[in-house]
């Protein structure tokens, strides 16, 4: 079984490029890790028609560790995927979960080259937020691709193309991976020297994480005066927030990224209505009023 850890930061876009990585491979299971006690994107994921497992509350670099390497020696003794992907939460530290996998690695357990995901928009604001958790998820990748660059002139693109490589030795691409050829996506497909590890200095970051269920709102008004006051940070700092919920008759998928909010038709299956809610100083009380049993 060969592992591929797609790390990122909070909202850097793991689980759309998982999907698009999932298909180009045979006999595939993802992983995935939330920081919250549910997992959107493990619904999303399922219309891969991959084999789909997670772990939730906790990072798998830390508070999860035990559970982690259980979880990946019984994927391998019971589903055996050829290739199993690995999307942690955006707060764990590669270093650490290449270490984690690294105790339970033997003949049948092969780690790949890790990916990372580096949000276009967001990359000087981490930078400057959340320095060590970054510089250790892209110094300890093998490959960097940057996200939402669709609509991003060539010239911008390659500025911040420089900036990473004056940041990290793996080989950042300067082109999306919307517009790869298999030649492309196979150069994804790497063998990892372990030797090259980098460990840095550790901060756990504290995080406050809301998730509620059942979510319904009576229409795109009420959704969007909600999620207008959050994004604001009237009630604490957002980092980040994501979800499936029902509008009127209409399930959408909704995105907080850098208090964007973004939200699209969603018709792939899902089983529960959710939110998650991650950030700093949150007051409970007020999302409670605005996302709690939502009729």
């Amino acid at each position: 079984m060969k592992v591929i850890i797609v790390s990122g930061f909070l909202g850097s876009g793991k689980t759309t490029f998982i999907e698009k990585l999932s298909k180009k491979l045979d006999n595939v299971a993802i992983l995935e890790n939330d920081y919250a006690k549910a997992n959107v994107d493990s619904d999303i994921l399922k219309s891969t028609g991959k084999e789909i497992l997670s772990l939730e509350e906790g990072c798998i670099c830390c508070s999860k560790q035990k559970d982690f390497a259980t979880t990946v020696i019984s994927i391998e003794n019971t589903i055996n995927p050829d290739y199993l992907i690995i999307e942690p939460t955006g707060l764990g530290y590669l270093s650490k979960i290449i270490d984690n996998i690294s105790s339970i690695q033997y003949e049948k357990i092969e780690i790949l080259s890790p990916i990372a995901i580096v949000d276009y928009y967001s990359l000087n604001k981490i930078m400057g937020e959340y320095k060590e958790l970054f510089l250790d998820q892209i110094k300890n990748s093998s490959y960097i691709l940057l996200s939402k660059t669709e609509n991003i002139s060539a010239e911008k693109i390659e500025s911040e193309v420089k900036k990473l490589e004056q940041l990290t030795k793996a080989k950042v691409f300067a082109t999306h991976y919307n517009d790869f050829d298999k030649e492309g996506w196979d150069s994804l497909i790497g063998k990892f020297n372990k030797d090259l590890l980098i460990r840095g200095e550790y901060k756990h970051l504290h995080l406050d994480n809301f998730v509620y269920e059942n979510v319904n709102f009576k229409d795109f008004n009420e959704l969007g005066t909600n999620f207008n006051a959050v994004c604001q940070n009237r009630f604490g700092k957002l980092i980040r927030a994501k979800g499936l919920v029902k509008v009127e008759d209409k399930k959408v998928r909704v995105d907080v990224v850098d208090n964007k909010f973004s939200v699209e038709k969603y018709e792939g299956e899902s089983f529960t209505n959710s939110l998650i809610f991650i950030g700093k100083n949150l007051e409970k009380k007020s999302f409670d009023i605005l996302f709690e049993n939502k009729n």
